[in-house]
């Protein structure tokens, strides 16, 4: 992957990251691209030049976010019963660079969610935090990709691939 100033790439903690600049650290002798993320464009993200890689992707392209929403309804919705093996597996699947399986991961959950509200229980919190950083990582790509206004506008995209 090829880094340069201006170019809006894919960070693996923060997001969509537009790179900035890119500055030399006396300190440690390295190289740093510096970003700053979309969504919160006044924060300073620092990764050393040799390590990019380890730390960003590019964006998808359209035909790869095509795919990806036009495969969710083949993606399974069974979901793990057992808290603490749906925690483990599910965090797995959040800190994937695949965002199929961070697709799988919110079919998983808005099956299990649907459920227990159709049965009056309640939906634990580390669910719906997890829940809301996939939506995050998933919607706000495809919106920028596919250049949606809002994520009610990803919302709508995605209902009509399906």
């Amino acid at each position: 992957m090829e880094l340069e100033i201006n170019k809006i790439i894919v960070h693996k903690d923060h997001g969509l990251c537009k790179i900035v600049g890119k500055e030399y650290m006396s300190f440690v002798s390295k190289n740093y691209y510096i970003m700053n993320p979309l969504s919160t464009p006044n924060m300073k993200v620092m990764v050393p030049e040799d390590k990019a890689n380890d730390f960003c992707r590019d964006v998808l392209t359209r035909e790869q976010c095509l795919h990806i929403v036009d495969s969710i309804k083949n993606l399974s919705d069974d979901y793990i019963i057992d808290n603490k093996k749906r925690k483990e597996e599910y965090t797995k699947l959040l800190h994937s660079e695949n965002l199929l399986d961070i697709a799988q991961l919110l079919k998983y959950l808005s099956t299990m969610f649907e459920n227990k509200r159709a049965k009056n229980k309640a939906i634990g919190s580390i669910d719906t935090s997890i829940f809301n950083e996939a939506k995050t990582k998933l919607y706000s790509e495809i919106q920028y990709v596919m250049e949606i206004k809002d994520e009610d506008g990803v919302v709508e995209f995605i209902k009509s691939r399906l």
